[in-house]
């Protein structure tokens, strides 16, 4: 008895489903996405309306790489043209750069570098950076050249990024 009630419960519920799903189909409109639709041809209609109005030259594609064999391309006239180009560009440094030597360092920068290199070491020999050795650093650079001060972050940067070392600061390490 309990088997014919569940198999009458199983067709009942099948037959409910499947009558639900197509009487949904039967009343739904035909045609749901007109509007849709419509927007697209519009879309369409514009996209071509652009293509004619760009015409071929849309389609062109100019290249400047020149063909393997050399295709008409004069290799002793780019190469005047991209050494005045650099001439044009770097003319001015250069002559900057010639006119002035680099200055020797100071006595009291080459010792403020030792110093800091000194700070790096001690600090790298104990595993960690304190406040003070923060603001060491920090008074040191003031004495340093452009050079000598990038010489010793760089050396800080490796330092502190290899890991090892505990930074216990609040705020920028240096």
């Amino acid at each position: 008895m309990q088997t014919r009630m569940k198999l009458l419960l199983l067709v009942t519920w099948g037959l409910g489903g499947g009558l639900g799903f197509l009487v949904g189909r039967g009343s739904a409109p035909l045609d749901t996405h007109d509007e849709l639709r419509t927007l697209l041809e519009r879309q369409g209609a514009q996209l071509t309306a652009l293509e004619a109005r760009l015409g071929p030259a849309s389609r062109q594609v100019h290249c400047a790489v020149a063909a393997p064999g050399g295709g008409g391309l004069d290799a002793a006239w780019l190469r005047a043209e991209l050494s005045r180009i650099l001439e044009e560009e770097l003319g001015p440094r250069r002559a900057k750069a010639g006119q002035e030597p680099a200055p020797e360092p100071s006595t009291e920068s080459v010792a403020s570098l030792q110093e800091g290199h000194r700070l790096i070491d001690e600090a790298s020999r104990a595993r960690r950076w304190t406040e003070e050795d923060a603001r060491e650093l920090r008074r040191m650079m003031g004495g340093l050249s452009g050079a000598q001060r990038e010489e010793l972050m760089r050396r800080f940067a490796v330092f502190v990024n290899a890991g090892g070392v505990d930074v216990q600061v609040r705020g920028p390490p240096f």
